[in-house]
């Protein structure tokens, strides 16, 4: 692989901090932009296939100069970091086919049922708190903020809208897909394996940490969120409860231990 990498992200979002950790373990060079949320959409529209983030654009790979390509999921991001990587044992899709698919299902219910919840669960306690305002717009430029500030009673009116945050009954819906997530996780370490798939860290060992980071809140992620002793009485006794489960201590070890580990420069 060759060509500069852009890596277009939301600050506070757990499939930015999936597709970020990834390129990070793979010992890629990128340039990541942070964006305010709704100031994505200018970054990422002209690019296709809706507004969402991450996106990597790729640019003047395989020796052309002009030459663009975009990923527009995390899990297509993960993908491409894991292809540079030559040894198979750390490899984060293993070659094995059983295994493989293994991995991939994980990361599909991780990706389709874990992560959309963990954030509407999230939203349904910080859309309107104190920490809103910080928690939408780190990591964006100083103009970004700026105009965030000034706009975000409608940002937060958006987010609501779009993902119906205050509709009756949606924080316990999500906690509860979230937990149900957490007790299979709890199920399949109950026999004392160090990783989801067995012996060795995988493609479901990030995701399932990247994105179960919100509700977790473990050191060393590459997103800002309140302290749990911040956070609003139901949210933290959440989160405590749920550090103390298989599942919540297997995040904070990958955390630990995983994280910022580059094996590949």
């Amino acid at each position: 692989m060759s060509g500069e990498l852009h890596l277009i992200t939301l600050g506070a979002s757990h499939y930015c901090e999936a597709a970020r950790w990834a390129l990070e373990r793979a010992g890629l060079k990128f340039r990541e932009t942070k964006h305010a949320v709704l100031f994505h959409i200018f970054a990422t529209a002209p690019l296709g296939e809706g507004t969402s983030c991450p996106k990597l654009v790729i640019m003047g790979g395989a020796g052309k100069s002009d030459q663009r390509i975009v990923l527009h999921q995390s899990t297509d991001i993960v993908k491409f970091a894991d292809n540079n990587i030559q040894e198979e044992q750390d490899r984060l899709f293993p070659d094995d086919p059983e295994l493989q698919k293994l991995v991939e299902s994980w990361v599909s219910k991780f990706g389709n049922d874990l992560g959309p919840n963990v954030r509407l669960w999230g939203y349904t306690y910080l859309l309107h708190d104190k920490s809103s305002y910080r928690l939408m717009t780190q990591g964006a430029s100083k103009t970004q903020r700026r105009f965030a500030r000034l706009l975000l009673p409608v940002i937060q009116l958006l987010v609501d809208q779009n993902m119906s945050v205050t509709k009756p009954g949606q924080r316990e819906k999500s906690l509860a897909v979230v937990e149900s997530v957490f007790k299979e996780v709890d199920e399949v370490l109950a026999d004392g394996r160090s990783f989801i798939c067995g012996d060795r860290f995988t493609a479901a060992d990030l995701s399932f940490a990247a994105l179960g980071s919100l509700i977790i809140a473990p050191q060393g992620s590459g997103a800002w969120q309140p302290p749990i002793n911040e956070c609003p009485e139901g949210m933290a006794s959440t989160k405590l409860r749920l550090r103390n489960t298989a599942a919540g201590k297997h995040i904070l070890k990958m955390y630990e231990t995983q994280r910022h580990e580059l094996r590949h420069k």
